[in-house]
């Protein structure tokens, strides 16, 4: 059965065995609190790495036992997400989860060419687990943080990370919106054509275990009314699981006005990786980086390095 909330990822990975969470430059207060509840929920331990004297500090001012905490002192940003990086690829740790290292920091441990975490010929990408209060469903969603400008081949691979990740939490047969501004294909518009590829894709079974169509705007991605006021017809049929979007910054836009206009609660995870990465915001709430972090161990369950290969 699907899981309707985010809060039933814990419920899932409470049963499953306790991973292994290593903790790039994990010396702020909303990472040791996220981390802290994870350990009272009994899903996983933490190794930070960071400054010890911030650590413990930050753990004094929320009354933490720090010796709940397997703690590395390294105060420099960069070298705190090179060690990450090193322990997860030597298999000390299951999951990666950002702290308060910079983004394009801590992407640099992790592209590095001999001491990376990429999977060969893998497509990295950004994918969102979103619930909103008024969609009566948790909706999947690529790529709002890293590929500005996704070509085909990544198209292809961002579409079937989504259904990956729907399967995952039990959607059997996702439906997946390829989305553009228009459900009309137009061959002057490349978004248009990518997404009516994928689509022709999908149903010479070339994509399996998913309901696919596109280019569809998201109002007919999401609401029965408009998909009938246009007489259109969708085999996602306005119930959509998971969007694809054409390019990072309307990923970008949908994830922030979700977050800020819907309140919308998210757990977010880097793919294409040899182990899952947690890429929350700084900014994010406690709430949402243990949703991550549930989100990041049930994905670390089974690793398939075939998903997300350039063909």
């Amino acid at each position: 059965m699907a899981i309707k909330k985010l809060e039933d990822l814990i419920d899932i990975v409470k049963k499953k065995p306790k991973k292994k969470v290593i903790v790039a430059f994990g010396q702020d207060e909303t990472t040791i609190l996220a981390t802290k509840r994870a350990i009272e929920l009994n899903f996983a331990e933490f190794t930070l790495i960071g400054n010890k004297n911030v650590i413990k500090k930050v753990c004094a001012d929320h009354d933490i036992n720090p010796d709940i905490y397997t703690i590395i002192h390294e105060p420099r940003e960069l070298e705190s997400g090179i060690k990450a990086i090193s322990m997860v690829k030597n298999g000390e740790g299951d999951v990666l989860m950002k702290g308060l290292i910079s983004t394009d920091k801590l992407l640099k441990c992790m592209l590095d060419k001999e001491n990376g975490v990429m999977i060969p010929n893998a497509v990295l990408s950004h994918v969102s687990i979103a619930e909103i209060p008024n969609y009566h469903k948790l909706i999947i969603f690529t790529d709002a943080a890293f590929i500005p400008r996704p070509n085909i081949e990544q198209k292809i691979a961002m579409t079937r990370y989504v259904i990956e990740t729907a399967r995952k939490i039990g959607v059997k047969r996702p439906k997946v919106a390829i989305i553009s501004f228009s459900e009309k294909t137009n061959p002057k518009i490349p978004t248009s054509v990518d997404a009516a590829f994928i689509s022709k894709m999908a149903d010479r079974n070339q994509i399996k275990n998913a309901d696919i169509d596109g280019p569809l705007s998201i109002d007919l991605a999401i609401d029965p009314v408009s998909l009938k006021y246009k007489g259109v017809t969708s085999c996602v049929e306005a119930n959509a699981d998971c969007l694809v979007f054409p390019f990072l910054e309307a990923a970008n836009v949908f994830y922030k006005s979700l977050t800020y206009f819907a309140h919308a609660d998210m757990a977010t995870y880097i793919v294409g990786t040899k182990v899952p990465i947690t890429l929350s915001s700084r900014s994010d709430t406690v709430r949402n980086k243990l949703y991550s972090l549930a989100f990041a161990c049930l994905m670390a369950e089974d690793i398939d390095d075939e998903v997300g290969k350039e063909k």
